[in-house]
């Protein structure tokens, strides 16, 4: 063989044996390879599964959390139960001593006034010399009394209701015509005035309508038959509140007031005449007895506890007539009697009077009794004391 071609078939030869070495190493390199990631994927394997594996272990801390959760909850639970369990008791404690839980119509309840300003006095009494038709009230006839017992009259639209055990000492006098347009207002803000204080959320005199709601009699009518009839007069006189009343003057206004009620003060200063003049008859008068209540219990209360009460104002207003004249009144209690005094009438007369009052005070709801320091409202030294 000639050199060159010795050279040729060496070459070949070094160049297969390179190769062949080459595909050697990486097989090898393929081989370890498969064999690292075979291990890598054993160990995650294991890291993942097993008894201390991550899935296992995210597991329980599931498991763990859920409980905890639930275990939370169930505190909380127990908590908010006993929570709600300590209010009901308060609630109910707190609805055991609500005084209108407790009292009944007749109770003695040991209330308290504010003590009233000598301002205000002297205020109320101005009004009452300017707008009563009478200059005869004074501080001499008009003080606060602070010696009043004080007793259940009802318990109306949630709240408990007091009236004065007696009328007053102290006095107010009307006359005329203003003194029937403003003695509503006057005797309400005067009692307002002498008997307000934070447990009361209205004080007022005691009206026709608190004696009338407590009568089995429903129809006035029958016990005097004009009663809600309607009468042309002769005479034309009439006072100015007088056309605020409902279904009076028959001139087509019909008025909104009741006899009752007041919304401001008036101030005639000269007569009224109208023609034709038809006023309402409004006026009903009775000896009462106590079988005339529905519970005998306010015959008490209104007219006798062992003695007739003496002579006593109600903020109400009455009109008694017949086709010649009216007589335009206020009504009042003459020992057992419901009467009406008359302040002023169609032919152009006035009148004067003199009564006391009986306050009536409405309690606020919330007023409770004061268990530590209360009796059991049977009598003025039991009485029940509230706050």
């Amino acid at each position: 063989m000639k050199n060159g071609e010795l050279k040729i078939a060496n070459d070949k030869l070094t160049h297969t044996m390179l190769a062949n070495e080459k595909k050697g190493i990486t097989l090898i390199a393929l081989v370890i390879t498969i064999v690292i990631l075979l291990i890598l994927a054993g160990i995650s394997i294991a890291t993942l599964s097993g008894d201390n594996g991550l899935f296992t272990s995210a597991k329980e801390a599931k498991r763990k959390t859920i409980n905890a959760q639930n275990e939370e909850n169930k505190i909380l639970s127990e908590y908010l139960e006993e929570i709600d369990k300590n209010l009901a008791e308060g609630e109910e404690k707190e609805g055991d001593n609500l005084l209108i839980n407790k009292v009944k119509v007749g109770d003695y309840i040991k209330y308290t006034p504010d003590t009233a300003s000598t301002e205000s006095i002297n205020s109320m009494i101005t009004e009452l010399g300017t707008y009563s038709g009478s200059a005869d009230n004074t501080t001499s006839t008009l003080t606060q009394e602070t010696g009043l017992n004080w007793r259940v009259l009802d318990v109306k639209d949630g709240q408990v209701r007091l009236i004065s055990e007696l009328p007053t000492t102290s006095t107010i006098t009307l006359r005329g015509y203003n003194g029937y347009n403003n003695a509503v207002y006057l005797l309400d803000k005067t009692c307002k005035t002498l008997y307000n204080s934070s447990l009361a959320s209205n004080v007022q005199n005691v009206k026709i309508e608190d004696v009338q709601n407590k009568m089995k009699i429903t129809d006035f009518s029958t016990i005097v038959s004009d009663y809600g009839k309607t009468f042309e007069l002769s005479y034309k006189c009439y006072p100015s509140i007088l056309a605020q009343e409902k279904g009076q003057l028959g001139n087509g206004t019909e008025g909104k007031l009741g006899l009752s009620e007041q919304t401001e003060i008036i101030n005639q200063t000269e007569t009224n005449r109208a023609d034709p003049l038809t006023v309402k008859y409004t006026y009903w008068n009775k000896s009462m007895t106590n079988t005339d209540f529905k519970d005998a219990k306010y015959y008490e209360l209104f007219i006798n506890n062992g003695s007739d009460y003496s002579p006593y104002w109600m903020s109400s207003r009455s009109v008694y007539s017949n086709s010649y004249g009216a007589q335009f009144g206020l009504r009042y209690w003459w020992l057992s009697d419901v009467l009406s005094y008359n302040l002023y009438n169609s032919y152009g007369d006035s009148y004067p009077h003199t009564f006391a009052f009986r306050p009536i005070i409405t309690l606020n709801s919330n007023v409770q009794i004061d268990t530590e320091n209360s009796g059991d409202g049977t009598s003025p030294k039991s009485a029940y004391s509230i706050k």
